[in-house]
């Protein structure tokens, strides 16, 4: 047991040991952007850089930490934007959609529409005469309808003069 808490202090004294100068801050720092934990890695180097502010490693990995947070900043930028221009070319061709399918119902309710019209012009239209037109045409009418009597009434005095036809029985 003794043994076992023994090696438990000199690790953990190794530790602090590593902590204790700009190296151990430095590997420290290095060990975590390895491992994708660059805003840790600044913090960590930064803290070094507090202690050591003179150490070239330490403020050569923060310029080094510093460009690979930019270039992680324009990426997500980058992608940022491509997504905003991705989500804009949906949303235009939703919208485009969405105006084409009103222009269909447009069209379906102006070919309605027009069927519509064309049915009522099928439809007989009521005559529309002056009182003076409908005044002839009935005088028309009237001496059309003499004519044809008088075609009758001859039709049935040639019939009456007409002898009866004897019985051959």
């Amino acid at each position: 047991m003794k043994k076992l808490a023994l090696g438990f202090f000199f690790f953990a004294s190794l530790t602090l040991q590593a902590q204790l100068n700009a190296t151990g801050y430095f590997n420290k720092g290095g060990k975590e952007f390895v491992h994708s934990k660059l805003e840790k890695a600044i913090a960590t180097v930064d803290d070094g850089l507090k202690k050591f502010p003179t150490d070239a490693a330490l403020n050569a990995l923060r310029k080094k930490l510093e460009e690979e947070k930019k270039k992680k900043d324009q990426n997500k930028d980058k992608k940022d934007q491509e997504k905003k221009e991705q989500d804009q070319k949906e949303q235009d061709k939703k919208d485009q959609e969405k105006k084409e399918q009103e222009k269909k119902e447009e069209d379906q309710k102006d070919q309605a529409k027009k069927d519509q019209e064309k049915k009522e012009q099928q439809k007989p239209q009521p005559l529309k005469m002056t009182a003076e037109q409908i005044k002839q045409l009935l005088e028309t009418m009237n001496n059309e309808e003499k004519k044809t009597q008088k075609k009758v009434n001859a039709q049935k005095k040639k019939g009456q003069q007409k002898k009866p036809q004897e019985k051959d029985w």
